[in-house]
């Protein structure tokens, strides 16, 4: 079984899914479910449902990806049970979901199959379906740990901010440098309460530290949803003052470069970067997970302006709400344009029927498989908010660290998780 779901994920890995590039991924999707005789429907939004027959259950993946370093070159390495890539984010989340699909389409499982496009960068696919979903249950294959049925996750919104900045030339001598803050990164929902270092705060913390310094360049992030692993500054010191470096994850060299302006506002903005809290706001103690977080994902300047991107997660409606409110004040005091979007609801806990019978055939194999929820947004919360009578639940194998290069998942939470949604189709299907 896994070899097989492994040729297909490594075919997926060779196609490139980039949110926002998917076409060719979507087209091998749709050759696929031709291949084996899938009634095939397509929508606007790119999102692909292959109905089967006297289906009684949707299984339901997202077919893009986070890209990261080398990505979309993918290189795939297998070693002591665990799959990664060389040098960039492997795609595992969602592709090994994907993987599995296309595998169960090869056995002509009777089920339908709904891959939904662009979810990384704010659940696009899913906000936008034009496609029927007419079974009555649907299982999504986008968790991220083996053992767990999901039953609710977070929701959330992204925050831009803007602001129009001055410049000026330094009267006196000086020398310029280039710091740089290199971190692990990370996704901004699963590993949020980690203490993974932000390399945004921790590049502002050594311009906060040297008070000679001035900066002319800030910028630093790679995806709204990923927390920041690079982030970079071309910064001034006048005669005489070095550069202190009191951060383990910031590096810094001499440059020769023409009198580039300097941001009249970069040290006050560079302050209210390292002060902002960054990472988990409140901490959930009955799904054991945090209840709100925020990640100062991007910033960057020039041509006069100032921009920095946020995203912010709860697992309530009403605490998402107050979170994104109270940064866009705390912003708008400071001087920044603040403006929202890509809000995805929450998904309220809830065990149904269907959520028991997935746990009750997974203990089959996995005595201590257990519901529980995620501080991520899952495609779910808009089915649930939209099909009021679908029974939602969602599995996954085991994936570490997506959204960053050291993504990898574990190849036989893989088979178990496939296995798992082989005996669900079969028992549905008996009903």
């Amino acid at each position: 079984m896994i070899g097989k779901i492994e040729k297909i994920f490594k075919k997926i890995a060779e196609l490139p899914h980039c949110s926002g590039d998917t076409a060719q991924l979507r087209e091998y999707i749709k050759d696929v479910a031709k291949e084996y005789g899938y009634s095939l429907h397509e929508d606007s939004a790119g999102n692909v449902m292959a109905y089967g027959s006297n289906s009684k259950v949707t299984l339901q993946s997202h077919y893009d990806m986070v890209c990261i370093g080398r990505a979309p070159e993918i290189e795939t390495v297998v070693e002591e049970g665990w799959m990664r890539a060389k040098g960039s984010s492997l795609g595992a989340d969602n592709g090994m979901g994907v993987a599995i699909m296309l595998w169960l389409m090869g056995r002509n499982a009777p089920a339908d199959f709904l891959f939904t496009n662009d979810e990384e960068i704010g659940l696009v696919g899913a906000a936008n379906l034009e496609l029927e979903v007419r079974t009555p249950y649907l299982l999504n294959l986008d968790s991220e740990e083996i053992g767990k049925v999901y039953i609710g996750c977070a929701g959330g919104e992204d925050i831009y901010l803007k602001k129009r900045t001055e410049y000026f030339a330094p009267v006196s001598a000086g020398e310029r440098y280039i710091i740089s803050a290199d971190t692990p990164g990370g996704h901004s929902g699963v590993n949020i309460a980690e203490n993974i270092p932000n390399a945004i705060t921790e590049l502002c913390s050594v311009i906060v530290q040297n008070e000679a310094m001035q900066v002319a360049s800030i910028a630093g992030g790679e995806r709204i949803n990923a927390i920041p692993a690079h982030a970079e500054a071309e910064v001034w010191m006048p005669q005489g003052h070095e550069p202190e470096i009191g951060s383990p994850h910031v590096s810094v060299r001499k440059i020769d470069t023409l009198q580039v302006p300097l941001l009249s506002d970069g040290r006050k903005v560079a302050k209210a970067f390292f002060g902002f809290a960054h990472g988990e706001r409140a901490w959930n103690s009955d799904l054991n997970l945090p209840q709100s977080s925020i990640n100062l994902a991007k910033v960057d300047t020039g041509e006069g302006r100032i921009e920095a991107a946020l995203s912010a997660r709860a697992m309530s409606n009403t605490d998402l709400e107050r979170l994104v409110a109270q940064s866009v004040a705390g912003w708008e005091a400071l001087g920044f344009e603040a403006a929202t979007e890509g809000r995805y609801p929450a998904w309220s806990p809830e065990v149904n029927d269907f959520s028991k019978k997935v746990l009750q055939i997974y203990r089959r194999t996995f005595p201590k498989a257990s519901f529980a929820a995620i501080h991520a947004g899952l495609e779910c919360a808009l089915f649930a908010e939209r099909f009021k009578e679908l029974q939602i639940a969602s599995i996954g194998p085991t994936i570490l660290d997506p959204h960053s290069d050291r993504e990898r998942v574990e190849l036989r939470s893989v088979e178990r998780v496939a296995d798992v949604v082989e005996s669900l189709i079969s028992d549905l299907s008996r009903v």
